[in-house]
C-alpha cells in the first residue's frame, strides 16, 4: 500500500511505503516523535533528473529547530544513464571525506540525505571571479582526494579534472530556475579576459 505524504494538502502521486518506514527510522534513531500530521514538505527546485524536497518536523527536545532532511526521488528511467550503485557508493566516500551532505537512508525510488542549510549558487553568482576562484580552490582539493573510483560527485561516473573545469563554465550559461533548464545561454560563457 502506498502511503501519500501529507503537505498542507498532498503530493501528486504518492510515495513508497519504505520511504515513510525510513523517515519513521531516522526520527526514531533521532528520539523524534514522528507524526505525519505534522510533516512540513517543500519541493525544490533546480533538479533536473530527481525530485526533491526538503521535509521538516518537529523535534522531541523543546527549544531545538525542527528536524529536516532531503528526499530524493530518482527521475523515472533516470537509472538508464546512472549505476545506481556506483552512484551510492561515491557519495558515501565524498560524504566521509567532508565534501556534501551524508546519506541517511535508501529506499526503492530515491534516498533521504542530511539537508544543508545554505545558498545555491546562482549561474550569475558562479561567474562572481572571487566566488569562481573559491570554487577552483574547493575543485584542487576535491581532485586530491584518495578515493577509489571516479570523482564526479553529480553523476557519479568517469570524468578526469578537465571535464570538471568544462562543466564548471557550461554552469554559467544555466539557469535551473526557469521553465527551461535544459536551454544554455552561451553568451554567459567567460571570454578570455577572465
Amino acid at each position: 500500500m502506498a502511503v501519500k505524504v501529507k503537505i498542507n494538502g498532498f503530493i501528486e502521486g504518492t510515495q513508497s511505503e519504505e520511504l515513510m518506514k525510513l523517515l519513521l527510522s531516522l526520527a526514531s534513531n533521532w528520539g523524534d516523535v514522528f507524526d505525519t500530521d505534522n510533516l512540513k514538505v517543500k519541493h525544490l527546485s533546480g533538479a533536473m533528473t530527481n525530485v526533491v524536497y526538503r521535509i521538516t518536523w518537529p523535534q522531541n527536545t523543546a527549544g531545538n529547530d525542527d528536524r529536516t532532511v532531503l528526499v530524493r526521488i530518482y527521475g523515472e528511467g533516470s537509472d538508464i544513464f546512472f549505476d545506481r550503485e556506483e552512484e551510492i557508493r561515491t557519495f558515501e566516500s565524498i560524504s566521509t571525506h567532508g565534501y556534501g551532505p551524508r546519506l541517511l537512508g535508501l529506499f526503492p525510488e530515491g534516498r533521504v540525505e542530511e539537508f544543508i542549510h545554505a545558498k545555491t549558487l546562482s549561474a550569475s553568482d558562479l561567474r562572481d571571479p572571487e566566488i569562481s576562484n573559491l570554487i577552483a580552490v574547493k575543485m584542487k582539493e576535491f581532485h586530491q582526494l584518495d578515493i577509489s573510483g571516479s570523482k564526479d560527485y553529480e553523476y557519479a561516473s568517469y570524468n578526469p579534472v578537465a571535464y570538471d573545469l568544462a562543466n564548471h563554465f557550461c554552469e554559467w550559461a544555466a539557469n535551473y530556475h526557469t521553465d527551461t533548464p535544459h536551454v544554455l545561454d552561451y553568451n554567459m560563457y567567460p571570454g578570455k579576459v577572465f
